[in-house]
């Protein structure tokens, strides 16, 4: 089994994968239409946001949700995205470098290298249901925002620990061939999460940290089908975002994607 990192990670090939880091990197620059999800998001921050707020994107990749809120929000704000992969932040830095209200941060969610209640509105996007735990990626979240926090993740009413298993068959970045997927424990030895949390769980969890916060979902049904099936054929990734029965259908998962409003 591969190695995990202090914070409970595989490594990932999936999260760190040069396809993918190019992928964000062409929506960034506009060469690759805005994701369905980013204009959704800056819709929901447009309602809330303030001159001069400060905006927090953590797991930003590449800075591709800065363009939609640069787009959709007339009023000046500050952003800073923060990630744990060099190879998202150095395209980052190149897309945005004539940005002077833009900066990146290497870090990660676990441990985030910032001050309490340094931004006023914190957005976490596609990040959550990919970890092994989120109590302390949720603690980190709320101790950084002065205002709204903002998640989009997989909610049901259950919830379910899922590992996505790789092999070089059908995913170029592992070196793990199709017999190896497993050891004689039956532990994937290369992986990512792809979680589902439950309504009941994030409203506890986030009820646990703080009792004073208020909670609201949103479901993700701010997008054009038809664009996310384009994006699909032409971006040929193979664990890209489809439309099935209606719903975004991520890897295996085919629940509802729902935005996580924290306010305190």
């Amino acid at each position: 089994m591969k190695k995990l990192d202090k914070f409970g990670l595989c490594l990932e090939e999936y999260t760190s994968n040069k396809n993918n880091a190019q992928v964000y990197y062409n929506r960034a620059i506009g060469k690759s239409p805005e994701m369905e999800v980013s204009k959704a998001l800056a819709k929901i921050v447009k309602r809330i946001i303030k001159k001069d707020y400060r905006i927090l994107d953590v797991g930003c990749a590449c800075g591709h949700y800065y363009r939609s809120l640069k787009k959709e929000i007339k009023n000046n704000f500050y952003y800073t995205g923060i990630d744990p992969y060099k190879i998202f932040l150095d395209k980052a830095k190149l897309a945005w470098m004539n940005e002077k209200n833009v900066n990146f941060k290497k870090g990660n969610i676990f441990d985030l290298p910032l001050d309490n209640n340094e931004f006023d509105i914190v957005v976490c996007n596609n990040v959550l249901l990919h970890l092994p735990s989120i109590e302390k990626p949720l603690r980190e979240l709320i101790r950084v925002t002065k205002r709204t926090t903002i998640l989009r993740t997989v909610v049901y009413d259950v919830s379910y620990k899922v590992q996505l298993v790789y092999n070089s068959k059908w995913w170029k970045g592992t070196n793990i061939e199709p017999v190896n997927e497993f050891d004689k424990m039956g532990n994937p030895n290369s992986f990512s999460y792809f979680n589902i949390h439950s309504f009941d769980y994030l409203k506890a969890l986030i009820n646990k940290i703080n009792p004073k916060l208020k909670i609201k979902f949103i479901k993700d049904s701010f997008f054009s089908k038809a664009k996310i099936q384009n994006s699909l054929k032409k971006e040929k990734r193979p664990l890209a975002t489809r439309i099935m029965n209606g719903e975004q259908f991520s890897g295996c998962l085919m629940q509802p994607h729902y935005f996580v409003i924290i306010t305190k």
